[in-house]
């Protein structure tokens, strides 16, 4: 029972880091401007923002699927890959404008952040599910 606990606890600061984080993306994300890809980045931020506060949810209520957390996690991740990578690409469109003394607004800084931010969160997300498959498989 105490292992329970335990994993319940880092799962709790996990779920609030990956919140915290996300919002963090989703914010960056909506300052840079919408451009093509920077849709998919923000629907896909935003939608497993609100997973991970459902489960959150649900995990206080007692209704605690591991599986369904571990699927959760792991399918974040994945995706957070393909974030980082047009957050990436973003970055180095916009390159050209990072010198100190552009004139016109950039977003080259917002980009850089908002891929930093999705490596965190699939740091977190991938962290996440090892604690679980670890839990699971006790």
């Amino acid at each position: 029972m105490d292992l329970d606990r335990g994993c319940l606890f880092i799962l709790y600061v996990l779920r609030l880091l990956q919140l915290l984080v996300g919002a963090t993306f989703i914010i960056l994300t909506t300052k840079s401007g919408f451009q093509g890809p920077v849709y998919f980045a923000l629907f896909t931020s935003a939608f497993f923002c609100l997973t991970t506060l459902l489960l959150s949810f649900m995990t206080l209520f007692d209704k605690y699927r591991k599986r369904l957390n571990i699927f959760h996690d792991l399918l974040a991740a994945a995706l957070y890959i393909a974030l980082m990578g047009i957050m990436i690409d973003q970055t180095l469109r916009q390159s050209y404008c990072s010198f100190e003394d552009y004139p016109l607004p950039c977003a080259y800084n917002v980009f850089l952040g908002a891929a930093i931010c999705g490596g965190f969160c699939l740091g977190l997300y991938l962290l996440s599910a090892c604690c679980l498959g670890l839990a699971q498989g006790q």
